[in-house]
């Protein structure tokens, strides 16, 4: 068949094909050397960086859309205190709004809504910084009594009033 150098020769042909190859493609990102900056800068930028929030704290209430819908700000605190603003609600009868909740606070909370027949849950785990427009439920409207929109903070229950019949 075939003689000794003739394997030997195509054996040697075969690797200097395989080694000589092609090269690799060196614009690809992963060889591309990594951009050069100050350590010590970029550690404290990343730690530094406040979460990205939905609703901040510090910044000047937008422009309330109220009575179609009514902002209520609840700083839910760790120390188990609310403060809410508006600290109740009160509205001329007939008059129907959508609430906007926004927690302001560094806390978790729970909000419901509790009058004498039942309690209805509106919120479970509103997370600090962020909102939810409960576009829902139309509060008062027909309705001319009260209720109160509970709010939980640690398994202890703060309350907004609500009026449907202020005058």
């Amino acid at each position: 068949m075939y003689g000794r150098r003739t394997l030997a020769r195509c054996s040697a042909l075969f690797l200097i094909a395989t080694a000589c190859g092609s090269a690799p493609d060196r614009s690809s990102a992963a060889d591309a050397p990594a951009p050069t900056t100050d350590s010590a800068a970029a550690d404290s930028a990343a730690s530094d960086a406040p979460p990205p929030i939905d609703a901040p704290p510090d910044a000047p209430p937008p422009v309330d859309a109220f009575p179609a819908v009514l902002d209520v700000r609840i700083d839910c605190r760790n120390d188990c205190v609310l403060v809410a603003n508006p600290a109740s609600i009160a509205v001329p009868a007939g008059t129907m709004f959508e609430v906007n909740w926004i927690n302001t606070g560094d806390t978790e909370c729970d909000v419901a809504k509790i009058d004498q027949f039942n309690q209805v849950p509106i919120i479970i785990g509103l997370q600090p910084g962020m909102s939810y427009h409960d576009d829902v439920r139309q509060w008062c409207g027909m309705f001319t009594g009260t209720f109160d929109f509970r709010v939980t903070i640690c398994a202890i229950h703060s309350f907004i009033p609500v009026d449907c019949s202020a005058p």
